[in-house]
């Protein structure tokens, strides 16, 4: 039971911590915020609209899509990915709209 003291156990409170890091990141937030509707975009346009560094935005852009905010976009042929909101990330949105009120 030693892992439920610590947010490992049953009850998912784990989880809801490590997605709440993952979002309270400001950079992450505004990423999310230009995708969260439907956006497609790479790490150099984000990065171009957000005036920051690419490689900075690129990070970023992993840490959400290993994190299951973000899906990559089949492109077809070898260029830098384009990201989208995924499907499955309704706790990020909610997560945003949190923040932003």
């Amino acid at each position: 039971m030693a892992g439920a003291a610590h947010g490992r156990g049953h009850g998912g409170g784990g989880r809801e911590r490590r997605r709440r890091a993952l979002m309270r990141h400001s950079l992450r937030q505004r990423i999310g915020a230009m995708l969260v509707d439907g956006r497609e975009a790479g790490a150099k346009e984000i990065a171009a609209e957000l005036k920051e560094a690419p490689a900075r935005v690129a990070y970023h852009l992993r840490v959400l899509f290993r994190g299951g905010v973000l899906k990559a976009v089949p492109s077809g042929h070898p260029s830098p990915p384009v990201y989208r909101w995924s499907p499955q990330a309704g706790w990020a949105r909610k997560l945003l709209d949190e923040d932003n009120d």
